[in-house]
């Protein structure tokens, strides 16, 4: 199928978010999948997973929108400014414009959220209505103990400071935000009654395995299923995970997003 790669912009509180739509083609509408980025990544993730994604879901006639979050790429704003705060509401912010673009279904919206944005794409389920299917890519579950882990944090701390890592500083707020938001994301996921799927690696070194147990246990009564990648590593990178990862998540979309109600 011919696709059409188009760059897009909007603002949310006053700042520019960068991104591409990946068309199946260039004219008629079309359900279209999100994408929400990790942690201190982009819009094209990690040997390039997100562009990859983007390309098989419009092969499969299904629409992708990936952006990068405030702070993020090529989006204004700085990223010791970033939480997971800003990052929802850039993501809610996103599907609105979405929306609106004359190609797309508004009424066929999924999500596609990996590492943080996992835990993003979990709350925003529960919480922006129009969300039809989602699929959570070794994502975070279990904030406090996760990035306190990986960036050595202490929550309990009375005065929590922000941090350098790997070149990039991280303010107090995210650390701040990050405590309050713990559980909401599964409250949410809870809430959530549209197909889910959680993909997960068993020997994922940034996120354990068990926060993909944890969000199928408390995920809503919905069509769900978590799919376990062996030695696919935290973005797929390794053991032949990657395509198989986008082929399945292609098929899940396809079928969740573009079958009639």
């Amino acid at each position: 199928m011919k696709r059409t790669e188009v760059p897009l912009q909007f603002t949310n509180k006053g700042e520019k978010l960068f991104g591409v739509l990946h068309l199946p083609s260039s004219s008629g509408k079309y359900p279209c999948v999100v994408m929400c980025h990790g942690f201190t990544g982009h819009k094209a993730e990690d040997h390039f997973l997100f562009t990859k994604a983007a390309r098989k879901l419009a092969e499969q006639g299904i629409a992708a929108f990936r952006f990068d979050f405030r702070g993020s790429g090529d989006s204004e704003g700085t990223f010791d400014r970033m939480t997971v705060g800003t990052e929802i509401s850039d993501a809610a912010e996103a599907i609105k414009f979405i929306k609106t673009h004359r190609n797309i279904k508004k009424a066929s919206i999924g999500v596609l959220g990996l590492s943080m944005g996992g835990f993003v794409a979990a709350y925003i389920c529960g919480n922006v209505p129009g969300v039809r299917a989602a699929v959570l890519w070794s994502a975070v579950g279990q904030y406090k103990k996760v990035f306190g882990k990986n960036l050595k944090v202490n929550f309990r701390a009375k005065n929590l400071k922000a941090k350098d890592v790997g070149g990039v500083s991280v303010g107090k707020g995210f650390f701040k935000a990050g405590i309050w938001y713990d559980g909401l994301n599964l409250i949410s996921i809870n809430e959530f009654s549209g197909p889910l799927l959680i993909v997960h690696s068993d020997n994922d070194k940034a996120v354990p395995f068990s926060d993909a147990e944890l969000y199928y246990k408390t995920s809503g009564s919905g069509i769900k299923e978590l799919r376990k990648i062996k030695s696919g590593g935290h973005t797929y990178g390794s053991g032949g995970a990657e395509p198989k990862v986008i082929e399945y998540t292609a098929w899940w979309f396809k079928k969740h997003l573009s079958a009639r109600r």
